[in-house]
């Protein structure tokens, strides 16, 4: 039992703004949304590169908050 809680507290934390992308959109980040509401969220402005970074526990900047948001703007398209 231990295990699993180990496990949902290490993929709490990305190591980078790709890793931080790649959880937002599973919906393994606290407080962000998942794949069609993430997309949504993104959208509207509710959910910014900064809030999933933050959820991340990464350092929040701009450059990467925009990387962050490109990669999932990019993969709603695909």
């Amino acid at each position: 039992m231990h295990s699993a809680s180990l496990l949902a507290s290490v993929a709490a934390f990305a190591t980078t703004p790709f890793d931080a992308a790649t959880q937002a959109q599973r919906g393994q980040l606290e407080g962000i949304p998942s794949y069609q509401v993430l997309q949504s969220a993104l959208r509207s402005g509710n959910v910014t590169g900064e809030d999933i970074l933050e959820a991340a526990g990464l350092e929040v900047n701009a450059t990467d908050a925009n990387f962050v948001e490109n990669i999932l703007r990019n993969n709603d398209r695909n």
